[in-house]
């Protein structure tokens, strides 16, 4: 379980600014990683507003997507 922040707060602006969660297809990433090492990139960072949020709002979870890029 991670914690994170599904903006539910009915006082909190960032949902607001931010909009809806909105995580990248698994496999998406993992075509885009594997296309950057090919390109000749030799380290991938993983950077979101909400990185332990990530797959929520498509079924799935950061550790999955981990496994899958490994």
């Amino acid at each position: 379980f991670f914690n994170s922040c599904l903006n539910a707060c009915t006082y909190c602006k960032t949902k607001h600014a931010r909009g809806d969660l909105a995580s990248y297809p698994v496999e998406e990433l993992v075509d885009r990683a594997k296309q950057s090492f090919q390109e000749g990139v030799c380290e991938i960072w993983l950077t979101s507003e909400d990185t332990g949020a990530y797959g929520r709002d498509i079924g799935t979870d950061l550790p999955t997507l981990l496994w899958k890029l490994v």
